[in-house]
């Protein structure tokens, strides 16, 4: 990491101190115990020991705790944010099960003093840590046979237009700034970012800012870490995957894509009975032509009877539909109609009544000889 690089490293900790001093409530636990328990296709992690890389607030590991987690050690980097948890700890009355210490993944030593982990987590860091992979590579150490690895990365897939280098620039931009001009930078990009385009969908944005609360963020909190974040690197779902199942040999068992991050969840179904039995569960329904053309690489196909679990006005993110191309799944869900038509990729989006979806190297699928499917969930 260069010196510059260092010297901007964004303070997550003292966002994260702030958070706990104004939101923090047995609700907000609740919200990420939710989306943690929806991500790992359980509600139960009696027996399991919980590894939390990166643990900021500690609110994800007090969510595993909730899930009946044995044992959860979490670390951070960042000494505020290490007190952060620690607070935390103290909200949730100091369980004996859960210990809390300050530590890097980028310390292939630590990672190694660490014990073996049922499930290793670290949602939203390890691209922060100026190694990304290397990051990747250290936060696999403590990875048994049978064990689950649910990371989240920036993913370059929803950053094309603009691009990453743009963010980067934005991102440089914020961190060298005046407090008045980040105060500044934060409303200009919720007025860009999300406050128009609500509008101009015909929602209300303030009910979108009242109402978040993915993993137990805040609106705020969450754009202050996402323009304060640096360093930084992104990572598309292919790269992710393709390092995952070379370095460790696993497979994607689960993804969430759609916004900033996208959450991975990765372990060998042959070694992991939970998801072994997932993964045998899903049927996969073969998705016949024609194809409906929809514009650019985008092509359609009517699905009336799925219409209750699809995207829509009030949840754009409710489908939990998996597409198919040969078998393999494409992953790229929820992506917008723009972005299906312009950049293919295999991004997909089940809106209403219909699947927008586009081939991999964006070829005509009514064409190009490759058999379409999907799963109901994923």
């Amino acid at each position: 990491m260069n010196t510059e690089t260092a010297e901007m490293r964004y303070g997550f900790g003292q966002n994260w101190a702030e958070f706990v001093d104004q939101k923090l409530s047995d609700s907000i636990i609740e919200e990420s115990r939710v989306h943690l328990a929806e991500m790992l296709r359980t509600d139960d992690l009696s027996g399991k020991t919980f590894l939390d890389i990166g643990c900021g607030s500690g609110i994800h590991s007090l969510a595993a705790l909730r899930l009946g987690a044995k044992r959860v050690i979490a670390f951070d980097y960042d000494e505020d944010s290490v007190a952060t948890a620690r607070r935390v700890h103290a909200f949730a009355g100091a369980p004996d099960n859960w210990e809390i210490m300050q530590g890097s993944v980028l310390d292939e030593a630590f990672m190694k003093s660490l014990p073996v982990a049922d499930i290793v987590y670290s949602w939203g860091v390890l691209h922060h840590t100026g190694d990304m992979w290397r990051a990747v590579r250290n936060a696999g150490i403590p990875l048994a046979d049978d064990s689950v690895f649910y990371i989240a990365l920036y993913s370059s897939d929803n950053y094309v237009d603009p691009p990453p280098s743009y963010w980067l620039k934005v991102k440089r931009a914020y961190n060298l700034a005046p407090q008045w001009r980040k105060s500044l930078m934060e409303m200009q990009y919720m007025l860009r970012w999300h406050f128009l385009p609500e509008i101009k969908a015909g929602r209300n944005p303030w009910a979108l800012m009242k109402q978040y609360g993915s993993r137990g963020m805040t609106y705020w909190t969450d754009v202050k870490d996402w323009l304060g974040g640096w360093p930084m690197d992104f990572a598309s779902l292919n790269e992710t995957q393709a390092f995952c199942d070379e370095e460790f040999g696993l497979s994607l068992m689960n993804v969430k894509t759609g916004e900033g991050c996208t959450e991975y969840v990765f372990a060998r179904p042959d070694r992991n009975e939970q998801w072994r039995k997932v993964v045998e569960s899903r049927t996969l329904i073969p998705l016949e032509g024609p194809f409906n053309a929809a514009g650019g690489k985008s092509y359609s196909k009517p699905l009336p009877a799925l219409t209750n679990v699809a995207d829509d006005m009030t949840d754009p993110r409710r489908s939990r539909l998996m597409l198919y191309e040969d078998g393999k799944p494409l992953g790229l869900s929820h992506s917008i109609h723009d972005h299906i038509s312009r950049f293919a990729g295999g991004r997909f989006c089940h809106w209403g009544e219909t699947l927008y979806f586009s081939a991999s190297d964006g070829s005509d699928p009514n064409q190009n000889g490759r058999s379409y499917a999907y799963c109901e969930r994923f």
